[in-house]
């Protein structure tokens, strides 16, 4: 079928036409990143919040070198979870892919700042890790326009600022209760997506 077949005459668009098309595409493909940003990191962000959160207690609750190695498999068992629940089938752009990359670089190196911060004790060590990890989370989440984890990271590392001069023991609680409550809230939101 030709245009002249047509029972109308055929009009091709104005360039006013296809800004109108295009102002009416542009929240559909943002809807859509949202959408995939909250599919990809609902699980991941749900297991790092319940091993932040499992983590701070039992380092608070169980004293010396179980606590710690409590909190490191509940950080272990996070990672493994992430990396086994993230959906294939989603795709994330480049930028974001970046961003992640960078985040994982700055979660690798983390012990290496440790070694160059000599923390002189281990509330100071977790408080300090814990705020790393929550700046590379806002990090993130301002590269990507992904606010809510920024906020989360903003607030975990503000709420360590804050406890961190008046007690080294609530410091640690506080950064990852924070974090790790924030973490868990914001994966929770995020799975109203599996349904």
């Amino acid at each position: 079928m030709t245009p002249d077949s047509l029972d109308e005459a055929f009009a091709v668009p104005t360039s006013a036409d296809a800004s109108r098309m295009l102002e009416e595409i542009t929240p559909v493909s943002n809807r859509s990143r949202r959408l995939a940003r909250d599919v990809t990191w609902a699980q991941p962000l749900l297991a790092w919040g319940l091993a932040w959160t499992a983590g701070t207690l039992g380092y608070q609750l169980v004293p010396g070198a179980a606590g710690v190695a409590l909190g490191l498999t509940a950080c272990a068992a996070a990672a493994a979870a992430s990396w086994m629940v993230r959906p294939r089938d989603v795709r994330l752009r480049d930028s974001e892919r970046r961003f992640a990359l960078l985040w994982a670089v700055l979660f690798a190196t983390s012990p290496l700042l440790v070694s160059v911060a000599a923390p002189a004790s281990t509330h100071i060590l977790i408080a300090f890790l814990g705020s790393v990890w929550a700046v590379g989370l806002l990090l993130y989440g301002a590269g990507v326009r992904d606010f809510p984890m920024a906020a989360a990271g903003l607030i975990t590392v503000v709420a360590a600022a804050v406890v961190r001069p008046l007690d080294l023991g609530a410091a640690v609680l506080v950064t990852g209760l924070t974090g790790g409550l924030s973490m868990t809230a914001l994966g929770a939101w995020r799975m109203r997506w599996r349904r």
